[in-house]
């Protein structure tokens, strides 16, 4: 089984560029620059460091959508656990049956909204099946 990068947040600068503006803004969408700031250079090595962990969901895409606010969205069943996520890149290479890999790193908001939502799911690479 072969898989196809459908989506990189290392190259996606102007996803990195607004992240980083809200951070230095201090706006309510600011993260914590524990680590630097979101898609720096140290933010990467932490990542590779492993003082930032990677999580990876593996599964089957079972369904594609646009959501409520209008984005595109998929659902991937992981061994029997359900999880939503933005569609990213080109949406012709998602289907429903494929094989899709997603890594992400969680990173605190600096002023988190709730004790319920303290830190933002940020996928930092797609795969899909080919």
């Amino acid at each position: 089984m072969e898989f196809y990068q459908a989506y990189s947040f290392e190259r996606d600068r102007e996803y990195i560029e607004r992240l980083q503006a809200a951070t230095v803004q201090g706006s309510e969408f600011a993260l914590d620059s524990e680590h630097g700031l979101v898609g720096s250079k140290p933010w990467w090595d932490a990542i590779g460091e492993s003082k930032l962990a990677t999580t990876r969901v593996e599964g089957e895409v079972v369904d594609i959508r646009v959501n409520s606010g209008g984005w595109p969205e998929f659902e991937v069943d992981s061994n029997g656990e359900s999880s939503t996520w933005c569609l990213e890149g080109d949406i012709k290479t998602y289907r429903v049956g494929g094989r899709v890999r997603i890594d992400y790193v969680m990173v605190r908001y600096a002023k988190p909204p709730s004790e319920d939502d303290d830190a933002a799911k940020i996928v930092i690479g797609i795969w899909v099946e080919t």
